[in-house]
């Protein structure tokens, strides 16, 4: 059962981890940040798409 309550906190870890990614990403977008600059800061294109999914969303 160890394994699995560790298994699980890691997961929600990286979750939250992802989620803040993400919602750097698309507070880049909102300052007009341009994709290369964001992949510069060492973010990916996966999450730049997702980030303006969410962008688009709130439009």
């Amino acid at each position: 059962m160890c394994n699995l309550s560790e298994l699980v906190e890691e997961i929600g870890i990286k979750k939250g981890i992802t989620q803040e990614r993400i919602a750097a990403v698309e507070r880049m977008l909102k300052a007009d940040a341009t994709k290369e600059q964001i992949i510069s800061f060492g973010y990916t294109e996966e999450e730049i798409e997702r980030a303006e999914e969410l962008h688009l969303r709130e439009i």
